[in-house]
């Protein structure tokens, strides 16, 4: 008779067994797996802490911002992350992560401004470190002119007695303004508003753009152009609500808005403004949004471009010969 056992013990698979050739092979393939680098992307090490806040120095390897910052500026990764490391987020990546609204328009005095609502700010408070520390005096609003290069110039409440102002940048303000303007299609005809008057001097294109404004006051710009007072649909030459929308869906490169809610449009050259003519710039908001300061642009085309040139010479100025505090 046989036994149960042996039978059932007969039908249970048996353990495989390696051949051994079959085991050098894959020896080799994992060997060579080991041997081949890690992508770059994995060899990227974190940064030792945020880029936004002062600290120990960073490594170049951990951030391309980081690596771009410390190219002008070797303090950053051998020293120390301080406040100007923090500032150059602004002016060298262009990035907005690390800014702060302003407080109060540079060309008012008050309260010490954030080194990172402007660029501005941070080229006056690196000449004079207490306007970001102690009070923004007049002697740091005289350095909006001399050290940035800014106009202040509020803005006239009525186009009959608009503010002439030249190419380059300003600030002005919508606060305690009044309606009576419109344009076209960006719920701006019953908002506050102000005007300049800008007459072509060459024959260029220049872009006029609020760039920068939402980001540092908080404000939804619209802009407009007319042919003179009072500036209404019937004799405007082009208006803009948000850039993106615009014509020129890059006219505020490097100054970027986190909502796209600056304004921006190009004038002048070929878009039919001639030399000597002298038209009326509206600045409004939009209806929904509150009235406060705005930074105004007239710059040649591309403002991209001189934007970059003008990031560029600050950062140079930085670079040289900073002392620590």
């Amino acid at each position: 008779m046989v036994d149960k056992r042996l039978l059932e013990a007969s039908n249970e698979p048996r353990p495989r067994r390696w051949n051994r050739r079959s085991i050098w092979p894959l020896l080799a393939i994992g060997l060579l797996w080991l041997s081949v680098p890690a992508p770059a992307e994995a060899q990227t090490q974190t940064c030792a802490h945020d880029i936004c806040e002062m600290g120990t120095p960073l490594s170049e390897s951990c951030d391309p911002c980081v690596a771009a910052i410390c190219q002008f500026d070797p303090y950053c990764c051998q020293q120390e992350w301080d406040d100007f490391c923090i500032e150059k987020v602004l002016t060298e990546c262009k990035d907005w992560t690390c800014a702060a609204a302003c407080s109060h328009s540079p060309c008012e005095t008050g309260a010490p401004l954030d080194s990172t609502c402007t660029s501005c700010a941070a080229e006056v408070c690196f000449q004079d470190p207490s306007c970001c520390t102690d009070d923004w005096d007049q002697f740091c609003v005289a350095q909006v002119q001399t050290v940035c290069g800014y106009q202040c110039e509020p803005g006239a409440n009525s186009c009959a007695n608009a503010l002439p102002v030249s190419s380059g940048r300003t600030f002005g303000t919508l606060t305690g303004s009044t309606n009576d303007g419109c344009e076209t299609g960006n719920d701006s005809c019953r908002s506050g508003d102000v005007w300049y008057e800008y007459t072509q001097m060459v024959d260029q294109a220049f872009s006029v753009s609020s760039c920068g404004t939402e980001r540092s006051f908080g404000i939804d710009t619209v802009l407009s152009v007319h042919t003179g007072c009072p500036g209404m649909r019937n004799n405007e030459i082009r208006a803009n609500d948000d850039y993106l929308l615009g014509l020129i869906p890059t006219t505020c490169n490097f100054a970027p808005s986190p909502h796209f809610l600056d304004a921006a449009l190009p004038v002048g050259g070929s878009w039919g403004l001639q030399v000597g003519q002298t038209v009326v710039i509206r600045v409004a908001h939009h209806d929904d949004s509150i009235r406060g300061n705005f930074e105004l642009r007239i710059l040649p085309e591309p403002e991209g471009w001189m934007a970059l040139v003008a990031g560029a010479g600050a950062l140079g100025v930085l670079s040289r010969g900073r002392a620590r505090r």
